[in-house]
């Protein structure tokens, strides 16, 4: 029934930091327990913010290059062949420090709506490299379930997030 309520994503191509992401399948196709994409790294790409997942774990297959991993506390450097896991709830973030480009399965379970914020993001960044504050603000609200910006702390997203995001061009609800 929940797979029957949203519409199909996969084929989706989206560019995120750099970071070109072709959805494989989405919530749509797996019932929810499910989001993988094929993610292809730039040369030399840069660090995303540092983030977790509160509800979804993650594992990243390098099929070719390597990806450079700080997964709470700890860097790796991970090469084609390589799989790498993060728990939920755990900060990480990836790049390829390499001069080739990198490419990589990336699974995230459960799905709840990844391709939505990913989306909603590649939409708010209009061709830059992030959206907007007031905009980013607006998406991270919606999708705190998704994804959770290490800084600023808690605290300050609980107070400053409802404030920026009155101010954002992106709103609840909208996606492509």
């Amino acid at each position: 029934m929940f797979a029957c309520m949203q519409r199909s994503l996969v084929g989706v191509e989206i560019e995120n930091g750099g970071v070109l992401m072709k959805f494989v399948q989405t919530s749509a196709e797996t019932g929810g327990a499910l989001h993988l994409q094929e993610a292809r790294y730039p040369a030399r790409s840069k660090p995303p913010p540092s983030h977790c997942h509160p509800k979804q774990e993650e594992r990243f297959v390098v099929v070719e290059g390597g990806l450079n991993f700080r997964i709470g506390g700890e860097t790796r450097l991970v090469n084609a062949g390589d799989e790498v896991s993060v728990p939920r709830g755990v900060f990480h973030r990836a790049y390829n420090p390499h001069a080739i480009p990198a490419l990589v399965m990336w699974e995230t379970r459960p799905a709840l709506r990844t391709a939505e914020f990913f989306l909603s993001m590649s939409e708010a960044s209009r061709g830059k490299a992030r959206p907007s504050l007031p905009d980013a603000a607006a998406i991270l609200l919606e999708y705190q379930d998704e994804f959770q910006p290490e800084k600023p702390s808690p605290l300050v997203r609980r107070i400053a997030l409802p404030c920026l995001a009155l101010f954002g061009k992106r709103r609840a609800g909208s996606t492509r």
